[in-house]
């Protein structure tokens, strides 16, 4: 048992775009290490394994700039973030990246770092970004290590289930929805009062309604390779000027925007990774603005979707780089279907039966990012995601009887995910990645 959290592992962290595999995991690893070694870094070394996701994208994806702000001890929602790589000779810091071998780990997100500190002090560390922003220690100065983190909120206690399976066991004949549920779960696994969980995702939500707003402006900061989309959607949408139109367009529209702040190195938060953060968002913010939805339902339906992502994460993981695109957007689309369901007060069956799914009708989903850019095909996944997860939720509500269990759904992506072949995970080399238009297209930065 994991003992995921919903604040820690899944709806979060609150992190600039775009990847939190890339970016945000990239700037913790670099923030531990600058703790481990003790004192300012002066020097680092930084090397990729040939071949890996790390070794294509970390120009793209910003992991790069995740890395020296790590290091150099700044907030990754820091202002100057963007500029890490440019300000940083001034903050005293020389840093290098290079793709090479690595003999310690095979991960595809792995990546060795040698540091030389302000006063001489030195550190070797091997680690490797696991999904989500989450990050393990394999290896410290020639020493095997077992370190997982970031952990920004303490898990006191014990979780009371891990697996849909085991919560209806604890629920027995309750017709308890899966946002209470979430809430006990979270509640009791960090130690804290309730009313602590709900002021915290009160806060991330805060954070998904600001990014569906940013991105819904026309001229924001530029992406890498997308123009901005979004708003002229929306605006289509409510003109008449769109085929069909509705709440489920709006919904896909706002996921889409949420994901233009993201890809513009904007502030977002990952739901439950920063490839897939307009699914969440883009659901609750159309229950918000055009179901009335109260914050208080906002952060019960947040709850209710952050804990079918800890089922997922405890039998498989959020990492596109290990199972693909369906632990990734399938993912965050199977919470937002949850979080529709407790929205029209479904019981918490019904929310993992919607989930389950979703999740069906996702998997086997390939991650082939075009020029290894968390832009093509991803923010149309996003979109249609968003509005998906209101058809499964009434599909379920409606009567449809799931007969595969979510907890074996879960099984089967993982297992799904796991024959993929590398060209398809991440590594940008396969699907529509290397269609002759896809190559022929021109990176802004």
């Amino acid at each position: 048992m994991k003992r995921i959290s919903i604040l820690s592992d899944v709806l979060g962290p609150i992190m600039r775009g775009p990847s939190s595999s890339h970016t945000a995991a990239s700037y913790a690893i670099g923030s531990y290490a600058r703790g481990a070694l003790g004192e300012p870094v002066c020097q680092a070394e930084i090397t990729f394994r040939q071949g890996s996701s790390y070794a294509v994208c970390f120009r793209r994806q910003g992991s790069d700039l995740g890395f020296a702000a790590g290091l150099l001890g700044w907030e990754m929602t820091d202002s100057r973030f963007r500029r890490a790589l440019e300000l940083a000779p001034a903050e005293g810091l020389d840093i290098r990246f290079e793709v090479g071998t690595l003999t310690e780990d095979d991960h595809p997100n792995a990546v060795h770092l040698r540091l030389i500190g302000a006063s001489g002090g030195r550190l070797e560390m091997t680690a490797r970004s696991i999904g989500g922003g989450m990050f393990e220690v394999t290896d410290l100065d020639g020493r095997p290590a077992n370190v997982r983190g970031p952990e920004p909120l303490p898990k006191r206690g014990d979780a009371p289930f891990c697996s849909a399976g085991g919560m209806s066991a604890w629920m027995g004949r309750s017709r308890m929805g899966a946002g209470e549920a979430g809430l006990l779960y979270e509640a009791q696994l960090l130690g804290v009062e309730p009313d602590v969980v709900r002021a915290e995702m009160q806060r991330r939500f805060a954070v998904m309604r600001e990014a569906v707003h940013e991105g819904l402006q026309p001229d924001g900061d530029a992406m890498i390779l997308l123009d901005r989309s979004a708003a002229s959607i929306y605006e289509a949408e409510s003109r008449g000027r769109v085929a069909i139109g509705g709440m489920h367009t709006r919904a896909a529209a706002r996921a889409m925007a949420a994901m233009h702040t993201n890809c513009s190195m904007g502030v977002v938060c990952a739901a439950p990774t920063a490839g897939s953060a307009g699914v969440v968002p883009g659901v609750i913010v159309t229950l918000a603005d055009e179901l009335g939805a109260s914050d208080e339902d906002c952060v019960r339906c947040l709850l209710a979707a952050g804990l079918i992502g800890v089922f997922i994460a405890e039998r498989a993981t959020f990492a596109a780089e290990i199972a693909g695109c369906q632990v990734e957007i399938g993912a965050a689309t199977a919470m937002a279907a949850a979080a529709v369901v407790e929205y029209a007060h479904g019981a918490a069956a019904q929310a993992c039966d919607a989930a389950a799914v979703s999740l069906q009708n996702t998997m086997g989903s390939v991650c082939d990012l075009v020029q290894g850019v968390v832009e093509i095909p991803c923010h149309t996944r996003n979109a249609v995601g968003a509005s998906s997860a209101f058809v499964v939720a009434d599909l379920i509500l409606g009567g449809y009887r799931n007969p595969r269990p979510l907890d074996e759904t879960i099984d089967a992506v993982l297992a799904v995910g796991q024959m993929l072949p590398e060209e398809l995970r991440v590594t940008s080399r396969g699907g529509i990645a290397v269609a002759p238009s896809a190559l022929a297209m021109t990176m802004r930065r």
